[in-house]
């Protein structure tokens, strides 16, 4: 009879099996750790590396196993002697394709994509496309997905460690296909292995078919409760705070209170809602309890796989005959007539598979292992805007920024979230208002560590953008310059500065158009020296009906209802030219002492009717004759 066990590779038949040990678990990678024994002792092992191997499996009973993997390490293990022939013995390991993933590391920014699409594109890139996803859950777009400084592999764990996507693999000749899996739907049972019966060790080897023997199980103690929470800065009101029960009634344990609470961050995106807590918090829920209830056992069944579905049967504990899902397996494979050393062990056959297994009831969940990047300090941004404008803000004072890690070769890599200011004040419609420009470096701080979750804390300057006033000559000087918007140049600006050089000190508030000054009550002005107000154009004074204008021009208007000169002393008025004195009713000159009014020309008073009146004397007199 032929051999039950072949192995295909890229030497053809020159390398031969001899033994395989295949490890395999839910949503972890498999290695298979491949014995090989070959007539050609300068195999070249560096021509094999990443190259497929398949183990085939050929059962009497007629079932087709395949196990396969690329090469990612070969050795040349010595020399054994088989029936007189002396073989090279060559190791292998074998893995899948993905894990490729675990030697690539980088930082990156993915954009409005769900984690399916995110772990498809990351497998893509490898040039790996045997993907199935057989998911039922309901996985939309990140806003904003951070890989910093991580694995491509270690990425897209904890994405789908987070989500509660798992995955296992199934073989064929040549091939492995990588299976997104969410429930239970996604498992089916093995043709001729749905019933697998218990026989206890020393009955196996009366048994034709394949059972099942070692069968043991294992409980643990459990939290009883996981608690999420988060916040959401769009309803900062609103309460995201999500709870999920461990354990129902049938499988709670004496031990009581035992609460998971976690602050994490682990929303993603904007608008959150409640019920994204309340899925994470079933994700964690149901990972934590896929260790409370453990089976194991041992198995000649060739058809026992990582991710099938089986039903045990003949335990002598009634309740253990239940259908249940086949998470964890160790399998070893054996030729005995090519077991190095010579001959083989007669009491092992082909097929030994050491299992964990759950019940079919209890969905599976990936413990959450791989931990999430974290950004211990702050790092510095460019500010980005997809505008011609300088501005580029949202209604939340967001911008986008540029990170130095960002490949701009990527697409949407210079631009990250939007990312919210830090100001110094911040109320209800007041505070302090500073919106980084495009251009400008800023520094970004991150919420948690998180790198989703950025936040600008300030801005620094560059070799490209120096500060306002120049150093270290105007050491002194300090205050805030700005530049006009659209189109602005170095003399388009608004000021506010302080002079502090002693003897000099100063404070300058220049406004590129128009000053505005406004009091709801009061404006005091103390003056200690001069005080200098100058117009290119006008100025005016007004309060109610009052006014005073002077423009540019020499001219001075003082309207109002009543005007009022007085002087303690003197109160001189002096014209270069004529002085007019006009009024539409009554025009009274008094004076408490003397009155002259004297002209150096000819002196006209002229009245329909005309008094003189003294009531001591009145005189009218003149050097030339007088006319009445």
């Amino acid at each position: 009879m032929a051999h039950a066990i072949t192995l295909t590779s890229t030497l053809g038949t020159s390398l031969l099996f001899s033994n395989l040990t295949a490890k395999e678990a839910l949503g972890r990678l498999f290695s298979y750790e491949l014995e090989t024994i070959s007539k050609n002792a300068e195999v070249d092992l560096r021509a094999l590396l990443g190259t497929p191997m398949t183990v085939k499996l050929d059962t009497p009973q007629g079932y087709t196993r395949y196990f396969n993997g690329i090469v990612s390490e070969g050795e040349q293990s010595g020399f054994v002697n088989i029936d007189g022939v002396r073989y090279a013995v060559y190791r292998f390991m074998l893995v899948p394709k993905p894990w490729l993933l675990t030697r690539k590391r980088d930082c990156r920014i993915y954009r409005s994509m769900s984690v399916p699409q995110i772990i498809r594109t990351v497998l893509g890139e490898i040039g790996y496309g045997d993907v199935r996803l057989s998911l039922t859950g309901n996985y939309p777009a990140r806003d904003y997905c951070v890989q910093y400084r991580e694995s491509d592999f270690d990425f897209i764990s904890r994405l789908m460690e987070q989500e509660g996507i798992y995955y296992f693999f199934t073989h064929t000749q040549g091939t492995h296909t990588m299976v997104l899996a969410d429930a239970l739907g996604a498992h089916t049972t093995v043709p001729t292995f749905e019933q697998i019966p218990y026989a206890p060790p020393t009955e196996r080897g009366k048994r034709m078919k394949a059972s099942i023997s070692d069968w043991r199980s294992a409980r643990s103690v459990n939290p009883t409760k996981v608690q999420l929470d988060d916040y959401d800065y769009l309803k900062p009101k609103a309460s995201l705070l999500a709870t999920e029960e461990l354990t129902d009634m049938a499988d709670a344990h004496s031990v009581s209170g035992l609460d998971i609470y976690d602050y994490s961050y682990e929303y993603f995106g904007y608008n959150q809602q409640l019920s994204d807590g309340q899925r994470y918090a079933q994700v964690r829920a149901d990972a934590l309890n896929v260790r409370q209830a453990i089976s194991t056992g041992n198995t000649d069944a060739a058809g026992l796989a990582t991710g099938a579905l089986f039903t045990l049967k003949d335990f002598p504990m009634q309740q253990a005959n239940q259908e249940y899902l086949v998470i964890d397996t160790v399998i070893r494979l054996v030729e005995p007539d090519y077991v190095t050393g010579g001959g083989g062990d007669d009491d092992e056959g082909p097929f030994a598979c050491d299992f964990e297994v759950i019940s079919s009831r209890q969905p599976f969940r990936t413990m959450p292992t791989t931990p999430r990047p974290t950004i211990a300090g702050l790092q510095t941004a460019v500010v980005y805007g997809d505008t011609a404008e300088d501005i580029a803000v949202d209604k939340y004072g967001r911008v986008q920024v540029t990170f130095f890690w960002s490949q701009p070769s990527r697409p949407n890599a210079q631009n990250s979230c939007p990312v919210r200011v830090a100001q110094f004040w911040a109320g209800k419609r007041w505070g302090g208002q500073f919106i980084p420009r495009v251009g400008q470096e800023v520094v970004v701080s991150f919420l948690d560590g998180n790198p989703d979750r950025p936040l600008i804390v300030g801005s620094v300057y560059n070799a490209d953008n120096m500060p306002p006033y120049s150093l270290p000559d105007n050491k002194t000087q300090s205050g805030v310059k700005s530049r006009s918007h659209q189109g602005g140049g170095s003399e388009d600006y608004n000021e506010i500065r302080f002079e502090d050089r002693m003897g000099s000190e100063q404070v300058l508030i220049h406004a590129q158009k128009d000053l505005r000054e406004e009091s709801e009550h009061d404006h005091d002005v103390q003056v200690a020296h001069n005080y200098t107000l100058t117009a290119g154009n006008q100025i005016k004074l007004v309060t109610g009906l009052a006014s005073i204008t002077m423009n540019s021009s020499g001219e001075i208007s003082i309207q109002g209802t009543n005007v009022t000169i007085n002087g303690e002393m003197n109160v001189t008025m002096a014209s270069g030219l004529a002085m007019e004195i006009n009024s539409k009713a009554n025009l009274n000159m008094t004076s408490i002492a003397a009155m002259e009014i004297m002209s150096e020309a000819d002196a006209l008073v002229q009245s329909t009717n005309l008094q003189l009146i003294g009531t001591a004397t009145a005189i009218l007199g003149g050097a030339a004759p007088m006319i009445l």
